[in-house]
């Protein structure tokens, strides 16, 4: 299929906050205030979980002395409850004498890091809707959310060109394979976050698509050439940075055409970062690492040896080091040294003082704890997810013309069985589906029976011997992207068991909650729809669809299969 989307043109430009001479003012008197240990602070970013801590815990202690006594720059919060998250927040920033920068990763909203947080579908949703509109509405709603809990950075959206099935870690979190229907969406979601005071990254610099290896678990290496990677990889960062994207995250992947030193990440690399990605690109925002904390980075390297790469690589932001006030020795004791020069640190330290600044922090730095519960997961944004999710579930394949199920039920005795599965690698809304789908058929079939699989199949003989007596069968699969498992595929059995009920000539309908490559493990299946994700409202949106309530309206936003290109998707 004729792909329609070009480069964008310059009419998103300028996305960034405005200054002004009192916002310069404040981070001259900043700086000429701090010693440079404490400018080298401003660019550490610790972790925590945002949950109730006593003063006494310590994991409070630890970060009151990080704050008070290391003067760090920021904090990521991974875990958390709305309101506790941001009293926590409240708390440190009044033990912080800078404003801290706090950030998260919220790639699909709050309910990616906070129990009570909003969730959206995937990015490759919103690839498969084709609609960027919603891609801002969610950039806007995640914004509003973020900034309720005082949340000022969000490590989002991710901007990588998914062109590699076997992907481990991106995914569906990609918007898809096409580098210009990437920044479509994505820049339209940077600016519904910046446009409501909300710091956007771009990640993972210059491209994590093309990688079957896991940067949690260790180093990936991209072997492309430079041409290659400007025609493709660079080329939604590239218009990100001209849209106006005011951060940009670097990922631990070697490309040994560009830097071919050993076991060398992006993150860590004056060639890719300075050079690349300041340099050439002309990126002038805040660079951040992705964590430190990673397989790809912890195997090869120490701490002090992160840190002093990371300042020469032209890092402004030093996510989660495994030592925070080594980190910062390190990186003095490399000025006093003069293997770095303090212009160098000053640089940074003033790019995030000015962040903060945009940010209005220096003049307001606490938020309202009594207005999160009425925006934190609000019916705006469960309206919202419902509409991305709508807009998303793509019908692939369907031989025997079986979905919508009203289309072709004309005898009471049809009956229909589920067959759910799950590759066992995260917690999946297997009960939510099987639920969800026997209420709504339940004036279309005469019988639901049901399986809840988990990992390896051991009980083949007796499903396929169940599914003799049903007209329909019915397999939602979850296999969804994971840190550490290294893939985001089935279990043998699980294929085994597909394909042997394809081979009894079963009407079967497979309906992917996650990865959308699945089906070249399974060619010959009857019908495949596709929902690239497993939250409730993509879960909503496929029985809907299935049921006829709404029309199928997805294309697929990556190739799946030899048969089944980008662009593809059936509609009624």
């Amino acid at each position: 299929m004729k792909r329609l989307f070009l480069l964008l043109p310059l009419f998103v430009l300028l996305l960034n906050f405005s200054s002004d001479d009192g916002v310069s003012n404040w981070v001259e008197n900043k700086l000429r205030s701090m010693t440079l240990r404490e400018k080298i602070a401003q660019m550490i970013v610790s972790y925590s979980d945002g949950y109730a801590l006593e003063e006494n815990s310590t994991e409070f202690r630890r970060l009151n002395n990080l704050i008070v006594n290391e003067k760090i720059g920021g904090i990521i919060f991974f875990k958390g409850n709305a309101l506790q998250q941001a009293h926590l927040t409240n708390r440190l920033q009044e033990l912080a004498v800078t404003p801290l920068l706090i950030s998260q990763d919220c790639e699909r909203g709050t309910g990616m890091r906070l129990d009570d947080g909003s969730i959206f579908p995937s990015n490759m949703a919103l690839g498969a809707s084709r609609d960027s509109s919603l891609a801002y509405q969610m950039g806007r709603r995640i914004a509003i959310e973020c900034k309720a809990i005082g949340v000022n950075q969000n490590y989002a959206p991710v901007m990588d060109v998914n062109n590699n099935p076997l992907n481990p870690i991106i995914n569906v979190r990609s918007f898809g394979e096409d580098p210009a229907l990437v920044s479509y969406l994505g820049i339209s979601m940077i600016k519904g976050m910046q446009d409501n005071g909300i710091i956007a990254t771009a990640k993972h610099f210059p491209g994590h698509g093309d990688t079957e290896i896991d940067s949690h678990n260790d180093l990936p290496v991209l072997n492309i050439n430079m041409e290659r990677l400007r025609n493709l990889e660079l080329v939604p960062f590239k218009n990100a940075i001209d849209a106006g994207v005011e951060s940009i995250m670097i990922a631990h992947v070697s490309i040994p055409a560009i830097d071919d030193k050993s076991n060398l990440p992006a993150s860590l690399s004056p060639k890719i970062v300075n050079d690349i990605l300041s340099g050439e690109l002309g990126f002038n925002g805040l660079k951040v690492t992705d964590a430190l904390n990673m397989a790809g980075i912890t195997k090869h390297y120490s701490v002090k040896e992160v840190a002093v790469m990371c300042v020469k690589a032209g890092i402004d932001l030093i996510l989660m080091p495994q030592n925070e006030t080594a980190s910062i020795d390190a990186i003095e004791n490399a000025v006093l040294k003069n293997e770095i020069s303090e212009e160098r640190i000053t640089a940074s330290a003033k790019k995030i003082l000015e962040a903060k600044n945009r940010l209005g922090l220096n003049e307001k730095k606490y938020v309202d704890e009594n207005a999160v519960s009425s925006i934190v997961n609000s019916e705006d944004s469960k309206s919202l997810s419902q509409k991305i999710a709508d807009a998303s579930i793509t019908k692939v394949k369907d031989m025997n013309g079986n979905v919508p199920f009203g289309r072709r039920m004309i005898r009471r005795k049809e009956n229909c069985l589920i067959v759910s599965l799950n590759n066992g690698s995260d917690v999946a809304n297997s009960d939510y589906f099987i639920n969800k789908f026997k209420e709504k058929s339940s004036n279309h079939f005469t019988d639901i029976f049901s399986y809840d699989i988990i990992g390896d199949v051991n009980n083949t003989e007796e499903i396929l011997k169940k599914a003799n007596d049903f007209t329909y069968v019915v397999i939602p699969v979850f296999a969804k992207v994971k840190i550490k498992t290294g893939t985001v595929g089935l279990p043998a059995s699980q294929l085994s068991l597909i394909n042997s009920l394809i081979q009894n000539g079963k009407q079967l309908i497979v309906i992917s909650f996650g990865n959308p490559y699945l089906i070249q493990g399974f060619k010959d299946v009857d019908a495949y729809i596709c929902a690239y994700g497993d939250s409730e409202p993509s879960i909503n949106a496929a029985i809907k669809a299935m049921f006829g309530e709404i029309q199928f309206k997805g294309k697929l936003p990556v190739s799946i299969s030899e048969e089944y290109k980008f662009g593809a998707g059936l509609t009624d």
